[in-house]
């Protein structure tokens, strides 16, 4: 597939699907003026996804759960997960989102940090709500490691000490444990042994470590086009993820002027044709990629296995077989 079409997986789901898009606008909906001012422009956007309340809906089919609480929880992932757009979108100063104007872009970063405060709070307020405490403490954690990973990341922005330490540590908080949080939930709601959660967390782990490599090598090797943003934007924002950090390791007098380059000249400015056609013949000749690519084909293929040695429901089995590797073929 040329981009993440996961239509196919979300069919046997599309009911409860559209159940987390009813809460979601509810949800979102504020007496408020301001309030409701942004939440009708978050509402009014492009949909996104929807991978993490799937993978709650998919997990809870898999376990044998059909109830309110599953619907409730999708969309709860989704409200933590549109928090942490919300904000990163100020972090790296980003214009667009979906190809809308960021709500930061419309109304400021003041307004903008308090909106991403508010679903926060919305979602809290929605689990507690649904009156179970070991899923209190998956959301809590989850939430707490992603803003850790925030905050490691900003530490390290526009830095060229950048470690692998701290590559894996924000791919881990900012997004791999949001998604393991997504299918433990559902195994939690099963009431599932410990071995069983332990192994859907770990399945939703290695999917976000998939998703996440992929999203890293995809900056490097995908069009703007394909991208609908600017090639190499992870750089340009100030990021040096894992096939930058390779490409230092091998030949940082030949990088790290190009590197210092782009940053000279801004976030808002493209990368200049030359140094991007230089820096994509390095990535090639030193072989910079083939760590990141075989990282996320590892991690898909451990997350397929750990989905093979569970009993769940047959049908939904053979679509959670499959969604790790239909992560990595996309372009976008």
């Amino acid at each position: 597939m040329s981009r993440l079409d996961l239509s196919r997986y979300f069919l046997p789901i599309a009911p409860k699907l559209a159940a987390v898009e009813v809460e979601l606008q509810r949800v979102l909906r504020s007496d408020v003026a301001v309030a409701e001012k942004l939440a009708a422009h978050v509402r009014g956007g492009q949909q996104g996804k929807r991978l993490r309340p799937a993978l709650v809906l998919l997990g809870s089919r898999f376990c044998g759960v059909d109830s309110d609480l599953e619907t409730r929880f999708g969309a709860i992932f989704e409200l933590i997960h549109t928090a942490t757009l919300v904000h990163d979108d100020i972090i790296d100063h980003a214009k667009l989102r979906r190809g809308k104007p960021t709500v930061n872009t419309l109304w400021g970063n003041t307004l903008t940090v308090l909106f991403g405060d508010l679903l926060y709070i919305h979602a809290m307020s929605s689990a507690i709500q649904g009156r179970d405490w070991r899923l209190m403490e998956i959301l809590a954690e989850v939430t707490t490691r992603m803003i850790e990973g925030e905050l490691i990341q900003n530490d390290v922005l526009f830095s060229l000490e950048t470690s692998r330490k701290d590559y894996f540590d924000i791919q881990e908080r900012k997004t791999a444990l949001l998604f393991g949080g997504c299918t433990e939930s559902a195994a939690v709601m099963a009431k599932r042994g410990a071995a069983d959660c332990e192994a859907l967390r770990s399945y939703g782990l290695e999917i976000g470590r998939a998703f996440q490599l992929t999203d890293d090598l995809l900056d490097y090797t995908a069009t703007s086009e394909q991208l609908g943003k600017p090639a190499f934007s992870d750089l340009r924002e100030g990021k040096l993820t894992l096939p930058m950090l390779n490409l230092f390791e091998r030949v940082p007098e030949k990088v790290r002027p190009i590197v210092e380059r782009i940053w000279a000249n801004g976030e808002a400015e493209p990368v200049s044709s030359s140094d991007e056609a230089e820096l994509r013949d390095l990535l090639a000749t030193h072989d910079a990629l083939q760590e990141t690519r075989t990282l996320a084909h590892k991690s898909s293929s451990a997350a397929s296995e750990l989905i093979r040695g569970l009993e769940g429901d047959s049908e939904t089995k053979a679509l959670l077989l499959d969604i790790p590797e239909a992560l990595l073929e996309r372009t976008k």
